[in-house]
């Protein structure tokens, strides 16, 4: 607290500061048509009304204590207390309105009505507390792993509620953006364009579907009234070593820029970065040890303000990137690894339209994504227990894209036992994919060199496959009292290359229980169901493999065996899932409960304490059948017999001081458990070589205990500090033998706890009164504890359990430019 106090005494902003208010309803849609008025200071009461895009914008504002009010017919009015006594010369705040009921008089702020969202709330992030951590987050996706339930596995990847990405779906803008052939993210949009960020791992709203996991949705910023500039790491990070300059480690120059084309209709909001990126990894020799990235990532937006009910917006994201080395580790060098490219481009185009009291939003959007990855050579990749040599095995090339469209109405007010706020809408989506894929053979070697298995592929093949969606939706907001309020709704969902038809009903609620104490429960149920990415149905089109077991003198000991990809039939017995008996038809689901309490203590602390449960099944697994002894034949055979269980308790206190004045600490017991033979272990971009008999256990990214805090404190002098402590349990890993068996029980070793503190301390320097420069200087690991990026896992390996690759304590400085 003694943070918050000493940046309250930070200095005034110089005049003409600027306000920009955002209105949106409890299912986080802009309000057009909203009456914003503002009192304070010396001027005479201002106001404004809310366009299409939901915002209100009062200019020219002197340093002072603002208070802020709403009014439109059918909402209670809403007021919030506004300082632009600080050192910031422009504010943005946003105002959740709440509908009005049949009552005398109720008082509504900002953060204590039961109602204001319902029983589907969500994490959000902002960009401007995002852009001030330590690791600078480049995308809208890097800064996720802050949320509850969100971390990132040792690969990379993103995981939600313990589950592989493709189980969680990624909308801009309400457009869907993730690959249509994996249903991963990718690289998504700029942080530079974003507004917020929102994580959703309980959405009981019946317009979002097409996930198991959870939803990350994301706002990006349209372009305001005046023109601004702003670029960001204009200079490259260069490595030394030994005090001798090493060549460059990153250089990520950003751009960001927005403004009027046309005074109050015509809007631009552009953020572009280029990248290099040689990420080093701790378990190789330098220089052998490097990732590379190169590309561009970058997103534009157009928002033409046809009137004051209706605004349309096009926007274009377009990524392409290069990737070297891409999976090299300790045991796959550099010799091994796969160089990759990956092309992801977006474009979309919205119609937002206000009907009396109703409101009409269109998205249409097409979404490509063009990826392949090869080898550094032709040898045979070795597998051995202490480290691998060759070349990598698979050469694989894909393009996939989707054109879609959703569309959704939200209805007037209808009073009724209370105030119900209906929405419906519906979505289709067609998509194909083409592509092919090569394999060569793979030795596994003990530790002595001698061959033990030989896996080899009979065909190069070439694929192509489409697919058609659709879905509608119809929920609820029912206000019953202002101490209740229900969501109930469902959805329909029908995905053509499974075969599959599905109903998905949701309900929740939020509940005042004591009156004035804004204590406020929040629980639901809902079922969810996944789309399967087009990725499975091309399986039986990839290479199959031939393996062939050897005698310690060489000889073949069993096989040569064929083991054919095939795709397996599911027999379902669920009353909400109709589907058609053919090979394919698979629909991932899950049934999500949970329970959630918050509670204001005081005016600046706020605690969020439940729990949730998600039991899923029918997800796709890989499971390789025994051979038949006379005919040689076996089967990798792609099933929807999988299942996992999530069990999360989470505890989050949030402590706001004010603008750029805000400190979060969170702590979640979580229990994952499930098939571990995941289809994207085996179907993406970098394909493991080996399948091994499925089992049931602990999920791979599966943390027991996670501490973390995090925020950022604006001290006087225009000086932030942003730290982010981490404490959790290490995570699970597998024993295997020599000829790569899992041994004993799959993932029931895990690395040492780890524990990080890092931080990131910057200061605004006024070169003159148009330009400022922000110092910053950010440190890694400050305690220096030993957090070992690797293990040597095998039980035939000489140093089996050895933990290895600490990362120490580390620090860098950059400087950005603000216009």
């Amino acid at each position: 607290m003694w943070l918050l106090w000493v940046a309250a005494l930070s200095g005034a902003p110089p005049a003409g500061s600027r306000l920009e208010v955002t209105v949106r309803d409890q299912s986080a849609g802009v309000i057009p048509g909203v009456r914003v008025e503002l009192r304070g200071g010396r001027m005479q009461p201002l106001t404004v009304e809310t366009g299409v895009d939901g915002r209100a914008v009062f200019s020219g504002l002197e340093p002072a204590r603002y208070h802020l009010s709403t009014a439109l017919q059918g909402f209670e009015t809403q007021e919030k207390e506004v300082d632009l006594t600080g050192a910031e010369a422009s504010l943005a705040v946003s105002l959740t309105l709440v509908p009005s009921t049949a009552r005398a008089h109720v008082d509504v702020t900002a953060e204590a009505s039961p109602v204001e969202q319902g029983a589907t709330t969500s994490t959000t992030i902002s960009t401007q507390l995002a852009k001030n951590l330590p690791d600078r987050p480049a995308t809208a996706t890097d800064a996720l792993p802050l949320v509850p339930g969100v971390t990132r596995e040792p690969g990379g990847a993103l995981v939600i509620s313990d589950s592989p990405e493709h189980r969680s779906a990624l909308i801009v803008n309400s457009a869907d953006v993730t690959d249509p052939a994996t249903g991963q993210f990718g690289l998504s949009v700029p942080i530079d364009s974003v507004e917020t960020v929102d994580v959703y791992q309980t959405p009981y709203l019946a317009e979002y579907g097409r996930f198991t996991a959870g939803l990350v949705s994301v706002a990006t910023r349209r372009g305001g009234d005046k023109w601004k500039w702003e670029l960001n790491d204009p200079l490259p990070e260069f490595r030394i070593r030994s005090w001798q300059l090493r060549g460059l480690r990153t250089a990520t120059p950003r751009l960001n820029f927005e403004g009027p084309l046309i005074a109050h209709h015509l809007f631009l909001s552009e953020g572009f970065e280029y990248q290099v990126r040689k990420t080093e990894v701790y378990t190789l020799p330098f220089p052998e040890n490097q990732k590379i990235q190169q590309g561009i990532n970058t997103f534009s937006q157009i928002d033409w303000l046809v009137s004051d009910r209706q605004l349309v917006t096009a926007t274009l994201h377009l990524a392409p990137q290069r990737l070297g080395n891409w999976n090299i580790d300790y045991f796959n060098p550099i010799e091994t690894s796969a160089d990759a490219h990956t092309h992801n481009y977006t474009g979309t185009l919205a119609d937002r339209l206000t009907l009396g009291g109703s409101y009409w939003e269109t998205t249409l959007s097409a979404t490509n994504f063009e990826a392949a990855a090869w080898p550094k050579g032709p040898a045979d990749l070795v597998l051995t227990p202490g480290g691998n040599y060759g070349n990598y095995f698979a050469t694989k090339q894909r393009s996939a894209l989707r054109i879609g469209g959703v569309s959704s109405f939200s209805f007037a007010p209808v009073h009724a036992a209370g105030t119900h706020h209906f929405k419906i809408g519906t979505s289709d989506a067609v998509s194909n994919e083409d592509g092919t894929v090569d394999g060569h053979p793979v030795d596994v070697r003990n530790a002595a060199g001698r061959l033990l298995e030989r896996i080899g592929f009979n065909r190069n093949n070439a694929f192509e496959i489409s697919d058609v969606e659709l879905s509608f939706f119809a929920q609820d907001h029912w206000i019953v009292s202002p101490r209740l309020s229900l969501d109930l709704g469902a959805r329909i969902e029908s995905q053509q290359i499974s075969g599959a038809e599905r109903v998905g009903p949701r309900a929740g609620f939020a509940w005042n229980p004591i009156p004035g104490a804004g204590t406020t429960l929040r629980g639901g149920f809902g079922l969810f169901y996944d789309r399967v990415p087009l990725n499975v149905y091309v399986f039986n089109k990839y290479p199959d493999q031939v393996v062939t077991l050897y005698n310690p003198d060489g000889s073949v000991s069993a096989g040569p065996y064929l083991f054919r990809n095939t795709l397996g039939r599911t027999l379902v017995r669920h009353p909400f899932q109709f589907q058609e008996p053919k090979d394919g038809n698979f629909s991932p689901r899950s049934k999500t409960f949970s329970l959630y309490l918050e509670q204001p203590l005081g005016t600046r602390l706020r605690l969020r304490t439940g729990y949730m449960e998600s039991l899923s099944d029918g997800l796709v697994v890989l499971d390789p059948s025994v051979p038949d002894p006379a005919t040689r034949l076996g089967s990798y055979l792609l099933s929807g017999t999988g299942g996992a269980r999530y069990h999360q308790f989470e505890s989050t206190l949030r402590v706001r001081g004010g603008e750029e004045r805000e400190l979060v600490f969170s702590y979640v017991r979580s229990k994952g458990r499930g098939d571990l033979n995941d289809f994207g272990t085996f179907l993406g971009l970098l394909p493991a070589p080996i399948v091994r008999p499925n089992q049931y256990g602990t999920l791979p990214a599966d943390l027991p205990n996670r501490f973390l805090i995090w925020g950022i404190v604006k001290f006087p002098a225009r000086i932030r500090v942003s730290p982010v402590v981490e404490y959790r349990n290490g995570f699970p890993y597998m024993v295997k033998d020599a000829l790569q068996n899992w041994v004993g029980v799959p993932n029931s070793q895990r690395f040492p706890d780890f524990f990080s503190v890092d931080s990131r301390i910057s200061k605004d320097v006024q070169v003159n009164p148009k330009y400022a420069v922000r110092l910053s200087l950010a440190s890694f690991n400050l305690t220096n504890h030993f957090n070992p990026e690797a293990v040597h896992y095998n039980t035939a390996d000489p140093v089996y359990g050895f933990f290895f690759g600490h990362r120490g304590r580390r620090f860098t400085v950059d400087f950005d430019v603000l216009f």
